[in-house]
């Protein structure tokens, strides 16, 4: 085994590991503090802790739904998967959920880097935009936001196809047999890439832009005329050989230009697919704004108005949110100037391209890169949002850190304080964060903070009505679904929250009312058929909330709740053997499910239509329900005694309906508790004179 004694060498990786662990070692004491902080009502209930295949953890059935499933109108398998593996390793504890997000952020702090620093060989400045890409305060929304596990994830894979693009690149000018592996695992992480986020489709061009620099792949990257621009020698690590200048590395100087294309065009198909996948899920989600929605020329007039609001927010970071609505009128002056302005910079980059390639390279990385969100297909109501800066700052922060290197090279006088604004500008980045960081720490903190922002932002007031509910606030709550009604009269969101705290509060026909309304607006929610159903139920109406729920099957088959619901109005009606049919779909679907455990097992013990009676299985399901909670809810124990009597298994009716007597009284249910204490007293009759049949079934109405 040869030893390298090279001391530049040895000298190389000292520094890059020290600069690898102070990347991480910042990062990380930057953002552990939100390993405190809660989950927040802004995605996080359907993505994880009211998902019930998320809450169900990793199985073959939950992997299988990933792969297929387009819910939250998505098609991202692999965040889905994370999702999954987080819930089986912390549960409920959100802690655990944000230190996944945490430790994927540092790594990909450190593999920018290390990314950069291999292909350019320039240490220093590698370190700078690296710094600037972990500690800029525009990533706390990807980082403290569990629900976008899909950024810092899909970053991670767009940064090793990148490092792996560099390998084949490095293997293919050597000749080397493994040219075709490093290929094959580029387009393995890409692929992986697109399974965590979409958005990572635009990878394919910024390989492109890679292969101009800082790899140099282009006949227009040979040295320049004497006097116009000398090699920096500086600009790279010592001991580090430079990529050689080879346009026949592509077929020779003379070859056509589409041969520099060739090693991409797996990479754009599979772009196209991924497009064409996330379209149809947003498609079917209903994310996607129609033109009746939002007109053409308001989203063609947003896009400048974007680019120039992310370019502001990098280099003054103040007055960050995590929504940002569409204005609701067209500011055309605005958007003209803000397009003349990137015409500008795009002309001047051009023109630069020769003396300093990365203002070119990383300029076209930021506007390419923000193409997928950046609204000429509005999805949703955000006019742009910090999360999409994520991968496309990048672009920029190699910009800056270039410039500033370039700067010190060519004037090393002024070195000194070049650095110390650089340095104070990373410190300023790092008290930024501190403080946005704060905002995510629970709902309450988050909304307010998007009020304060946004003052006149429904989407504000109705994330802080959910906020307020959670938190037991219900009259406050509803003052602000009122509010974001008022502000945006057809948020379908407000109208179905204003109607779940109205039928909370016992205004059934108020919260009709309102759930109705919201389907003249919605007309293909299952939940507002499930939710106008419940209540219509409540108001005694069965027929007429049968047929509520029954459209909200036929919208989402696989939607549990409205077969749970069906089944007991069906049960009302008397038609028993169709209430056991939909809670046993009820139950295919949500197979741990305590209440449709319970109320199937005490339909089946204690049913008026013998032919639909099994007590042997009602004994089987209300165990499982009692072991999914532990024994600890008293109806639960009390379906689990009437199931024992049906079987005729006294002995143990008794033992049950006695503990579940116990635990009703303790618990202050002194009604249930003497309800449970009737028929303990039946049981007990019944085990006296085992002969005789039981004098009365339980009643299947709790």
């Amino acid at each position: 085994m040869r030893r390298n004694d090279d001391p530049a060498a040895h000298t190389v990786q000292r520094r890059t590991l020290l600069l690898c662990l102070l990347l991480a070692a910042v990062t990380l004491a930057l953002y552990l503090p939100a390993m405190a902080y809660d989950f927040v009502a802004f995605d996080d209930d359907q993505y994880i802790y009211d998902n019930p295949w998320v809450t169900g953890g990793l199985s073959v059935a939950a992997v299988k739904w990933a792969l297929t499933s387009t819910f939250a109108a998505n098609w991202h398998p692999l965040t889905w998967m994370s999702h999954l593996a987080d819930y089986s390793i912390y549960g409920p504890f959100a802690g655990g959920h944000h230190l996944t997000n945490i430790v994927l952020h540092a790594a990909n702090t450190v593999l920018l880097f290390l990314v950069l620093a291999r292909m350019t060989g320039a240490a220093w400045p590698s370190a700078l935009a690296a710094a600037l890409f972990g500690w800029h305060p525009l990533h706390v929304e990807s980082v403290a936001w569990i629900s976008e596990r899909k950024d810092v994830l899909s970053a991670f894979f767009w940064l090793l196809t990148i490092w792996a693009y560099i390998r084949y690149v490095e293997m293919r000018k050597a000749e080397s047999r493994k040219q075709k592996f490093f290929y094959a695992v580029s387009l393995v992480f890409f692929l992986l890439g697109l399974m965590a986020k979409p958005m990572v489709v635009t990878l394919p061009f910024v390989l492109l832009l890679l292969d101009y620099w800082p790899l140099k792949l282009y006949a227009e990257n040979s040295p320049p005329a004497a006097g116009r621009r000398a090699q920096d020698k500086n600009l790279h690590l010592p001991g580090r050989a430079e990529l050689p200048l080879c346009p026949e590395f592509w077929g020779g100087a003379a070859a056509p230009p589409y041969r520099r294309f060739l090693d991409k065009l797996p990479f754009f198909l599979m772009s196209i697919l991924a497009c064409v996948a996330t379209l149809v899920a947003q498609r079917s989600g209903g994310a996607i704004k129609t033109f009746d929605q939002v007109s053409f020329f308001a989203r063609a007039a947003n896009v400048p108005l974007a680019y120039a609001a992310y370019i502001g927010k990098t280099f003054w970071p103040s007055h960050l949110c995590a929504f940002y609505p569409l204005p609701k009128e067209t500011e055309t002056a605005e958007a003209v100037c803000a397009l003349l302005a990137l015409i500008g910079i795009t002309a001047l980059a051009v023109r630069w391209r020769r003396r300093w390639p990365w203002l070119l390279v990383g300029w076209l990385w930021f506007l390419g890169t923000l193409v997928p969100v950046i609204g000429l297909v509005q999805v949703g109501g955000q006019a742009y949002g910090d999360r999409y800066t994520y991968i496309p700052s990048i672009g920029l922060f190699a910009m800056i850190a270039w410039s500033v290197h370039q700067w010190v090279t060519r004037c090393p006088r002024a070195g000194v304080w070049v650095y110390g604004i650089a340095g104070g500008c990373l410190l300023g980045c790092v008290l930024r964060t501190q403080a946005q960081l704060t905002t995510w720490r629970d709902s309450l903190a988050l909304y307010t903070q998007m009020l304060t922002v946004n003052p006149d932002c429904a989407q504000a007031e109705n994330g802080l009505g959910m906020a307020l509910s959670n938190a037991g606030r219900k009259d406050e709550a509803i003052d602000h679904y009122k509010q974001a009604l008022r502000l945006d009269p057809n948020s379908v969101h407000a109208r179905y929250n204003l109607g779940i705290e109205l039928e909370g509060a016992g205004r059934l026909e108020e919260a009709r009312l309102m759930f109705f309304e919201a389907l003249e607006l919605d007309p293909r929610s299952e939940q507002l058929h499930n939710n106008a159903g419940v209540v219509l139920a409540q108001q005694g109406k069965n027929e007429l909330a049968l047929a509520q729920f029954q459209q909200a099957i036929q919208l989402d088959p696989i939607y549990p709740k409205p077969w749970f619901n069906a089944a007991m109005a069906l049960e009302k009606l008397g038609r028993f053997a169709d209430a056991v049919t939909n809670y046993n779909r009820a139950l295919q679907l949500e197979p741990n499910s305590p209440e449709t455990l319970d109320r199937l097992a005490l339909l089946l013990a204690a049913c008026p239509d013998s032919t639909a009676r099994n007590p042997a299985r009602a004994v089987r399901l209300a165990t499982l329900a009692n072991e999914a909670t532990k024994s600890q809810v008293p109806e639960y124990l009390s379906t689990l005694a009437a199931a024992y009597a049906a079987a005729a298994q006294f002995s143990n009716a008794v033992t049950t309906a006695e503990s579940a007597r116990n635990t009703a009284a303790s618990s202050g249910l002194q009604d249930l508790a003497a309800k449970i204490g009737a028929d303990l007293d039946r049981y007990r009759a019944a085990l006296a004179q085992p002969a005789k049949p039981l004098p009365e079934a339980a009643s299947t109405n709790k």
